[in-house]
């Protein structure tokens, strides 16, 4: 009914509905030392598998809604993943965290500005970064509780950075805030970036996510990414990002 009230953003609401969901088809080949990274299933995020010499991480989970799907998709791969590292705390990202914990025993990994958040189950709404998001967060904001999910303690509370080689990964996590406080960045292998909502893949023309806290940090955020060498960046949603995309946005930002 709330929405029914802001006639005038039906047509926004229609345009970033690809950013809440997508389904097409993602093949992401392996790194040059072996890792693999796929897309576990269609889901409101992109929730990915990485794995290597038979052992797996999940990085980012989904709402609940999803539950069902990713249950059937890591039973058809025949994957038990030992660890969930979130991007960030979304409810869109971060409510399955708590299931996959205690069904799969998997450790929780979440940077330390929003461990507080995941243990109480909520989102803060942030600010968006065009016109028409800035209109959907205003309406977010007024139903907020909507967004709550499942609290889970994280079994790691990093700060700026994080080492997946204690799950059999060769990666790292790093501090990347801006889309929000405690922002995440997944580095396999020194090719292939997870970075969550800090970079889009559903905008026409451009990476940068339509929703941020903070953009100059954001922006920062962007260069720390790049610094990485990553030639793929694997977005919370849509389709891959390439090195040059993002380095060509950045600058054109004028922050080259």
């Amino acid at each position: 009914m709330l929405i029914q009230r802001y006639h005038g953003l039906t047509e926004n609401v229609q345009q970033i509905q690809g950013y809440c969901y997508i389904s097409v088809m993602i093949d992401i080949p392996d790194t040059g030392k072996g890792t693999s990274v796929i897309r576990l299933t269609p889901a409101r995020c992109n929730i990915w598998v990485v794995s290597r010499n038979g052992r797996s991480i999940v990085v980012d989970t989904g709402i609940s809604f999803d539950r069902s799907r990713i249950a059937n998709a890591l039973e058809r791969k025949g994957l038990i993943p030992e660890a969930v590292v979130l991007t960030h705390t979304h409810f869109d990202h971060a409510g399955n965290a708590a299931w996959l914990q205690a069904e799969y025993g998997a450790e929780v990994v979440v940077q330390e500005d929003e461990s507080a958040m995941l243990a109480a189950g909520e989102m803060p709404i942030p600010g968006g970064t065009y016109t028409f998001t800035r209109g959907l967060v205003s309406i977010g904001r007024k139903i907020e509780q909507v967004f709550r999910y499942d609290p889970c303690i994280a079994d790691n509370v990093f700060t700026d950075h994080f080492d997946l080689n204690r799950f059999g990964i060769n990666g790292f996590i790093i501090h990347t805030p801006g889309h929000s406080p405690g922002g995440a960045t997944v580095v396999i292998d020194g090719e292939i970036a997870l970075a969550g909502d800090s970079v889009i893949g559903t905008m026409p023309g451009s990476p940068f996510p339509p929703f941020a806290d903070d953009v100059k940090v954001l922006i920062g955020t962007w260069k720390k990414i790049i610094d990485t060498g990553c030639r793929i960046i694997l977005p919370g949603h849509g389709k891959p990002v390439s090195r040059e995309e993002m380095i060509s946005e950045y600058n054109r930002r004028g922050t080259g």
